[in-house]
């Protein structure tokens, strides 16, 4: 039976940082010897592991399954695509899928909520319900363009915009109250 490609792709609450794929094909090829991972984000960019500049995509040989990338900074809407490749690089099967990865700003929210109800007098400080609510209300929406119609545009315009709230939190969120 010939390979039918197939990958999944987890992102862990607890670390934001890692993509975990899991090759889900079926069938086999012998001849299949590597992977390439492409990670593309909806500015056309690509995300690569560690310090490799000199290509688009991330390396994986074909034995080591399931593989754990330390790629993202942030909360992201990508379009990823894997290729299988022989011993000479060819290639032999692609698949594309879209993924949305928004546990840095998940966290974040939960760490805001765990905030109020120890401080519930929070809701009063320095617009913090207001900036908290925006805060969601940008994550929500990301989900909505994605989940609805696939689109990576808004989805991401979105997560940048709770991005930048969670990363300049000390001017939005009066947290140390």
């Amino acid at each position: 039976m010939p390979l039918t490609p197939n990958f999944t792709v987890t992102q862990s609450l607890g670390t934001p940082n890692l993509l975990e794929f899991n090759d889900t094909s079926t069938g086999s090829d012998g001849a299949v010897v590597n992977r390439w991972i492409y990670i593309q984000q909806a500015n056309g960019t690509y995300i690569v592991e560690g310090s490799n500049t000199t290509t688009d995509y991330t390396e994986v040989p074909y034995a080591i399954d399931p593989v754990t990338l330390d790629v993202l900074t942030k909360d992201v809407a990508v379009q990823i695509t894997v290729e299988w490749l022989n011993s000479a690089d060819a290639v032999l099967y692609t698949k594309a899928n879209v993924f949305r990865f928004t546990n840095f700003n998940e966290n974040f929210d939960y760490a805001l909520t765990q905030n109020l109800t120890s401080n519930p007098l929070l809701i009063n400080d320095n617009d913090f319900f207001a900036n908290k609510s925006e805060f969601r209300t940008c994550i929500d929406s990301g989900n909505q363009a994605f989940d609805l119609v696939g689109d990576l545009f808004s989805a991401q315009q979105c997560y940048d915009r709770a991005n930048n709230l969670r990363i300049n939190s000390q001017y939005f969120f009066n947290i140390n109250s």
